[in-house]
């Protein structure tokens, strides 16, 4: 199929609570959509161990909520956003979580969470949604992230937003597969010509 490029904009909005809902729904499209391309002993090890109260976070509704609602409450005491990828007048098609960390050295930020629905995939939706959040918050030192190992396209997407492998973790206890850790290594001005 070949990739069409979306001509409509993109552009990221805080999550409100009322955003919940849809926000999960497409999570939970996009992270079934990510089992394809787990190998199959991966897939199979987690299909055993599928419960609905267990998963990604994002696919939880009670997650999101809590999520959204604590971060618009405490929006001036945390630098902490949750954004809902917008696409034309108000059509979401993902979520992005970002969260400033302190801990890992001043201007250090973690990207925690990026999703597009599946349907609106390899249109340069995400592309978009990162060069918002570079704009948005251009006084960032350093962006981090890290994903599962099976997920190749990922991390070629990571690649082109100018993220370089930096080593790998275990991740959440119990996964069956480690995660890779990524950095951004684009100076400033370089992320906001992207």
């Amino acid at each position: 199929m070949p990739r069409r490029h979306e001509t409509r904009p993109v552009r990221l909005e805080m999550a409100t609570p009322e955003d919940a809902g849809p926000l999960t729904v497409v999570a939970a499209l996009a992270f079934v959509d990510d089992r394809k391309s787990m190998p199959e002993e991966t897939l199979d090890s987690i299909l055993a161990a599928d419960d609905p109260s267990k998963g990604p976070p994002h696919t939880s509704y009670e997650w999101t909520r809590k999520m959204v609602e604590g971060l618009s409450h405490e929006r001036k005491e945390v630098d902490s956003t949750f954004y809902k990828i917008v696409l034309g007048d108000s059509r979401i098609v993902g979520g992005l979580l970002v969260i400033v960390r302190p801990d890992l050295g001043e201007g250090e930020w973690r990207c925690e969470g990026i999703y597009i629905d599946p349907d609106y995939q390899n249109r340069g939706i995400g592309q978009e949604a990162f060069r918002a959040m570079y704009k948005l918050h251009p006084d960032v030192v350093r962006w981090s992230l890290d994903t599962p190992e099976y997920a190749i396209g990922n991390h070629h997407f990571y690649e082109r937003m100018g993220f370089a492998k930096t080593g790998v973790s275990d991740g959440d206890p119990g996964a069956p597969f480690s995660f890779y850790d990524y950095e951004n290594t684009l100076s400033r001005e370089e992320r906001l010509e992207l």
